[in-house]
């Protein structure tokens, strides 16, 4: 399971309270930080899932965007520019804030989230705390390398060029991962 958190982000110390916390009776389950500066995370709704798969698979196959496409892409390209920069501007040895975190073996279960989620609120009660659903929403977790090899692209076709088959990769991989989540949940 994925917990979002934001606004604000964790703290390294209340990470640390977090993780001592979920494992106090079960010291074999794993809560892997990811710390929002090394990591890329976003939640997608099935609508926002199609319109993506609609604009890569004109991008990669070399056709005209349609004006939803060409939306789908800038917005996708603005997000990525945004949190390349922002990343950037921290240093990789830096802890830096958690944005997310993945509890794993056993995952937390319906009762154990909705505790957490009050707990991450009480200093913060706007805080927002999202968990995983499973198929109700796309979640992806990617790695900054992975994200600045969509940009060139991504701009390529809002360009209105061919994409190259260097930069059409990355996408077609980005692309089956939407495609194949909307196939496995069909009722999203």
């Amino acid at each position: 399971m994925t917990v979002s958190v934001q606004f604000p982000d964790l703290t390294a110390g209340e990470f640390d309270g977090v993780r001592a916390r979920l494992t106090a009776d079960r010291p074999d389950r794993l809560v892997v930080p990811h710390e929002a500066h090394r990591w890329y995370a976003a939640s997608s709704d099935p609508d926002t899932v199609r319109g993506l798969v609609s604009a890569l698979r004109a991008a990669v196959e070399g056709r005209r965007l349609s004006f939803d496409d060409e939306e789908a892409l800038d917005d996708l390209s603005q997000e990525y520019a945004d949190w390349l920069e922002e990343s950037a501007e921290v240093d990789d040895a830096d802890a830096g804030p958690i944005m997310s975190f993945s509890v794993h073996l056993p995952a937390l279960d319906h009762d154990e989230f909705g505790a957490l989620a009050r707990a991450l609120r009480a200093d913060h009660p706007r805080r927002i705390v999202l968990g995983e659903q499973r198929g109700l929403s796309h979640h992806e977790l990617s790695e900054r390398d992975r994200i600045a090899a969509r940009v060139p692209g991504i701009r390529a076709a809002l360009r209105g060029e061919q994409v190259g088959i260097v930069d059409a990769l990355p996408l077609l991989a980005l692309l089956n991962d939407y495609a194949g989540w909307l196939s496995a949940n069909p009722a999203g």
